[in-house]
């Protein structure tokens, strides 16, 4: 077994009590079963573990979803008294997602984590996966996901291609994917985005949008930070493609996306880094976090390729 990680992860660390969208608020926490047994293991000894701070397998939140063990200084107690490994594996992997081939494994970290979104988008250098582990088996890839692994390297070798504009890049994206996401009028994109299941608590919701004909012209100044967001996308979309249709809708999403979140972007009032950071992290909330919503999305543009 292979094991890569971006080149951004070694950056990472939770910034905790400093964070404006703590990820112990608002969030159902699953538990596995063998960090619950030892979390009822201790309740004779600590009050926190008590059964009212679970619903099952997960963590009873309180009347402001706050998780139970989350102190009034939006600390952990179970780290602060008991270290990080007694996490249960939600806790412990978060931001982090992992992609899988036959004998590789790839860990990402999710948008949705402020700190993490600050690291991707403010990296100067280019978004690629480095080995950290290796067994030294050889790894026997499928025909196919040999083909996703090539077409996705066309795809980042596209986006990393720092002579061209970023929205040369973008054209060259929508023509590799061959689907027109213009078939589908950008009123419609909207409903479509708010008809998706409603995930946390935003200042923003996908409502708020005034009323326009089309996606916004992409906005000036932010051609590494928009580089570094698409990559992201791509690595993370593409690589769970299921036929050679799935990877070109898929690759759809991805422009769809980046529109999307450029266009909440393009109507704010101000329009720097941390400003773009809350849009990607909003967006990668509603959207990336719920499986659901993102294979609606897919269907609405699958529909497309019958039209064109």
């Amino acid at each position: 077994m292979k094991h890569y990680e971006f080149n951004y992860n070694k950056n990472f660390s939770c910034i905790a009590d400093k964070c404006k969208h703590n990820c112990c608020i608002g969030w159902q926490i699953d538990i596995d079963k063998k960090t619950l047994s030892s979390y009822q293991a201790l309740k004779e000894t600590d009050t926190r573990f008590n059964e009212d701070n679970f619903l099952g397998h997960t963590f009873r939140l309180n009347e402001n979803l706050r998780c139970p063990f989350l102190d009034g200084d939006n600390l952990c107690h179970i780290i602060k008294n008991y270290g990080e490994n007694t996490l249960c594996k939600t806790c412990k992997t978060h931001p982090r997602f992992k992609t899988f081939f036959t004998g590789i494994t790839e860990t990402g970290l999710g948008l949705y984590c402020e700190e993490a979104c600050r690291i991707i988008l403010s990296s100067k250098k280019k978004m690629k996966l480095v080995l950290v582990k290796d067994d030294e088996e050889k790894s026997h890839l499928s025909r196919f996901e040999r083909k996703v692994l090539k077409f996705r390297k066309k795809v980042i070798t596209i986006l990393q291609n720092r002579k061209l504009p970023i929205s040369d890049r973008l054209f060259l994206l929508e023509r590799t994917c061959e689907i027109d996401l213009g078939k589908k009028s950008f009123p419609d994109w909207i409903k479509v985005f708010c008809s998706l299941e409603k995930l946390i608590v935003n200042d923003f919701t996908f409502n708020d949008f005034p009323k326009t004909k089309d996606f916004a012209q992409i906005e000036n100044g932010f051609e590494l930070e928009f580089e570094q967001l698409l990559c992201y996308l791509t690595f993370r979309h593409l690589s769970r493609a299921i036929d050679v249709l799935d990877l070109r809708v898929r690759l759809a999403f991805v422009i769809l996306s980046f529109k999307m979140i450029n266009h909440i972007f393009s109507i704010k009032e101000n329009k720097d880094l941390n400003t773009l950071i809350e849009v990607c992290r909003f967006f990668s909330s509603e959207i990336e976090t719920s499986d659901n919503n993102i294979f609606d999305l897919l269907d609405e543009i699958e529909d497309l390729v019958s039209l064109i």
